[in-house]
């Protein structure tokens, strides 16, 4: 493996197989050609993620998700595990469903959603809303924003994984938080700045 600043992740990553690409549940469906980059190769019936592509990804999927949350952004995450709604449940801009037909009809304006199980039926669907898409083990990367390539049907990985998105999350929403804080306000004498803003004004000044 090659030496990077995320040998540590990529370690944990091969030891639990996370480069072992999920198997369809539909034996119908193939790995499409778009995914190929992303891929090292293939053995027998299994397919194996190229990690050190992957990671790029899902660094891209976890600071975007930061940034929505940071601004009051809504969030879909479509999928069959109750894990998401477990977590999420007091999060009024997190929504969890799990895949039915027709299903993101009623959620139009989202900003970002996560396709966890991607198949034909829900990308087709997905792509008619224009929805900005997250792919987590995704066949295909047609029209797949923010490819998420990382086997979380392992348990610790799926541990790792929703660990992740509800750390991200908190941490957008802190940010949120501190970038009001730190905003001009305005007043009847006219716009000010925060006392944080004063403090450091007044060390220059010195």
């Amino acid at each position: 493996m090659l030496r990077t600043e995320h040998t540590r992740l990529l370690s944990l990553f091969i030891s639990y197989s996370g480069y072992l690409v999920p198997r369809p549940y539909d034996e119908n469906i193939k790995i499409s050609r778009t995914m190929h980059p992303f891929l090292l190769g293939k053995r027998n019936i299994y397919y194996f993620y190229n990690l050190e592509k992957s990671l790029y990804g899902i660094r891209a999927t976890l600071e975007v998700l930061k940034n929505i949350m940071s601004t009051n952004g809504n969030i879909l995450f479509v999928s069959d595990s109750p894990v998401f709604k477990i977590v999420f449940a007091n999060n009024p801009g997190v929504n969890c469903i799990k895949w039915k037909r027709s299903a993101l009809s009623r959620f139009k304006n989202m900003d970002l959603v996560f396709l966890s199980g991607v198949n034909e039926e829900n990308l087709v669907e997905a792509h008619r809303k224009c929805m900005l898409l997250v792919g987590v083990g995704s066949p295909t990367m047609s029209k797949i924003c923010y490819p998420f390539n990382l086997n979380i049907e392992s348990s610790m990985l799926g541990h790792w994984f929703f660990s992740s998105v509800y750390t991200t999350c908190v941490r957008g929403v802190k940010k949120g938080v501190f970038l009001k804080s730190s905003l001009p306000f305005s007043s009847l004498l006219g716009k000010g700045i925060s006392k944080k803003g004063n403090i450091n004004k007044v060390k220059y000044m010195k």
